[in-house]
């Protein structure tokens, strides 16, 4: 089985001024069209995980508006996928986006969307101007734990307007540690911080990173991709490695299908394996493709 832990959608609704805005300057850095991430549609994701062979995705809902007005709210955007969801059962699971700064409301809304919705968990997006091991966060994690729900957490970099300095690793160890029970995925490898990342998933049994966003490195830097992936396989282990792709934004550079030939497909570059690493075996990509992440979600 092979499962995308990190996918977002969208359309005309959902998308505020701002985060357009934000895909305007993704599609100029890079130079592709602008509609290639505009449209983000269930069903253009479906047939593109058809292509690519993946079996389910992890689609994402996000709260933003302590940072973006949006054309609806927070709750509507948790409805929005919620009905995806809904509509390929088989194929998607939701997590919700929930600002922790909302406070009670913040755990009712966890409540509704794991109780109601059918939610696996929350995405909680520290960019917004956040950090995640704020203590008055504890009675929503607290909530969390007592729900089973699973955390996914933005770690690294983010695109412009949003704020950086929330997103290191190192506060993710925090929750980690004082709520074990909860099943924690840092986003992107936390890249910049992606040593810091490797060591917080190694230190914690309960704390995974995925490979999302990634796409661009392997294609352009796969020396550097590669001297990454080792070092967390040797670090926090194999188990730990979830496939990944921050879809639709960096499909434009790599497609669904390419990406996962990539990772059924890689081999150590030749420096590397002049300094004797380990290669991937057949195994070890099964669970970064999907092994991993069957067993977080008890699929």
């Amino acid at each position: 089985m092979i499962i995308d832990t990190h996918c977002h959608v969208w359309d005309e609704e959902t998308i505020s001024d701002e985060l357009r805005g934000i895909l305007i300057a993704t599609a100029e850095k890079f130079n592709f069209d602008l509609s290639l991430i505009l449209n983000a549609t269930p069903d253009r994701l479906i047939k593109e995980m058809d292509e690519a062979g993946i079996d389910k995705a992890v689609i994402l809902a996000l709260d933003y508006e302590y940072l973006f007005r949006g054309h609806m709210s927070y709750k509507e955007y948790n409805d929005k996928v919620a009905g995806y969801v809904k509509d390929f059962p088989d194929r998607l699971i939701g997590l919700a986006g929930i600002d922790p700064r909302r406070g009670k409301e913040a755990i009712q809304e966890l409540e509704r969307s794991i109780g109601e919705l059918g939610f696996a968990g929350v995405k909680l997006w520290p960019l917004m101007g956040f950090y995640p091991d704020d203590p008055k966060f504890y009675p929503f994690y607290e909530r969390v734990e007592e729900l089973g729900a699973v955390i996914l957490c933005h770690t690294g970099s983010g695109p412009q307007k949003t704020y950086l300095k929330h997103c290191r690793p190192a506060y993710v160890d925090t929750v980690a540690v004082d709520f074990p029970k909860i099943k924690i995925i840092m986003a992107h490898m936390g890249e910049p911080w992606t040593n810091e990342a490797i060591t917080v998933a190694g230190k914690n049994p309960n704390v995974y990173i995925d490979i999302s966003a990634w796409e661009s490195i392997f294609k352009f830097a796969p020396f550097d991709f590669f001297q990454t992936l080792v070092k967390a396989k040797m670090t926090c282990g194999i188990d730990k490695i979830l496939f990944g792709t921050d879809w639709p934004l960096f499909s434009p550079i790599l497609s669904l299908e390419r990406w996962v030939k990539g990772i059924k497909e890689m081999e150590l570059p030749s420096p590397l394996k002049l300094r004797r690493l380990p290669e991937f075996n057949e195994e070890e990509k099964n669970k970064i493709l999907g092994g991993n992440a069957a067993k977080i979600f008890d699929l």
